[in-house]
């Protein structure tokens, strides 16, 4: 079932997002009183297709495939029998029935093959505990492992696009799936120190530590042709977002006195020209409102890029489609 409305009225969740290559389609995570939903905002057009399921579902990470007709996030199937598990689907971001794939507990955050035809995400066999780093053929079903350990505090995962490898953000591998169940996100702290982002060279090849230099606790956001790694930061004393080369050396793109000013969510394009934020509005108290914008600016203006384009919500003509999981 579809139906028209004049403009998207739910609540976008932070740090949520998803988009194509060109920067062009953006997936944003919803909240509604009574169902969650991923909107996917064609900035061209003008134009979002809300995907929406009963709130109790979660629907979640949402990853555009490059084309951008296709989308996969992750969900609480509807069905009681699977209650408290987090399943992997795909929809066509136009509308349609949602399709499951993966035979795991647990997944998070999917990631698009350059040419479409596989998923990389973070896969387990338990809805707690640590997860392993798998590829999903998506013609076949078939799924392989990338990387036998475990990672603990996954949150991105991405193909490196010249295909030397992978690239991952989280709190830290571990040698294998006994090790990451024995120790805690603590002892992980204390093993890899600041380092937030690794890179997987070759299958077989454990992680190794992305160098960042301008110290703190940075994370994955995206990765473009030139092997320039889009990355945020929270401090507490500020907020920071930056592009970094191969050797960790990295261009600030956004300073803030205060760590909720940083927009919330980040895409950079292939070839690392252009950067997309969506920001979310608040009030003079801090709380969030049912407003947001999505900006696409230069990377080579330095913090204060050229803005090219902006989106406000409610400038978006919205079609809402319900998904039915099975």
């Amino acid at each position: 079932m579809s139906e028209e409305a004049a403009a998207v009225e739910i609540f976008v969740v932070p740090g949520d997002i998803g988009a194509t290559p060109d920067l062009r389609r953006v997936a944003l995570t919803y909240w509604g009183r009574d169902s969650s939903a991923i909107g996917v905002c064609d900035l061209q057009a003008g134009s979002v297709e809300v995907l929406r399921a009963g709130r109790q579902a979660g629907l979640g990470v949402p990853a555009l495939s490059p084309d951008g007709e296709t989308i996969a996030f992750i969900a609480q199937p509807m069905d009681p029998k699977l209650a408290g598990l987090d399943l992997l689907y795909l929809a066509p971001t136009r509308g349609g029935d949602a399709r499951r794939i993966g035979a795991r507990a647990k997944y998070a955050a999917p990631s698009f093959s350059p040419d479409g035809g596989r998923i990389l995400v973070f896969a387990g066999d338990k809805v707690l505990g640590p997860v392993q780093l798998v590829e999903i053929d998506l013609a076949s079903g078939a799924e392989r492992v990338v990387w036998s350990g475990a990672f603990e505090g996954a949150h991105k995962a991405v193909y490196d696009p010249t295909g030397s490898g992978y690239w991952v953000g989280g709190m830290g591998p571990a040698a294998s799936l006994e090790e990451a169940t024995m120790l805690n996100t603590s002892a992980y702290d204390r093993k890899y120190g600041s380092t937030r982002i690794f890179h997987i060279p070759r299958e077989g090849e454990a992680p190794r530590p992305f160098a960042v230099n301008l110290g703190g606790r940075w994370a994955l956001d995206g990765v473009a042709n030139d092997q320039v790694v889009l990355g945020s930061l929270a401090l507490e004393t500020g907020s920071r977002a930056a592009l970094m080369n191969r050797q960790g050396e990295a261009r600030l793109l956004w300073r803030s006195p205060r760590s909720g000013e940083l927009p919330d969510g980040w895409a950079v394009s292939a070839d690392a020209k252009r950067v997309l934020t969506v920001r979310i509005h608040k009030d003079d108290a801090g709380n969030f409102l049912d407003r947001y914008d999505i900006v696409v600016f230069e990377t080579g203006s330095g913090e204060s890029g050229r803005i090219l384009s902006k989106v406000l919500s409610s400038d978006l003509r919205a079609t809402y489609h319900d998904l039915r999981l099975a």
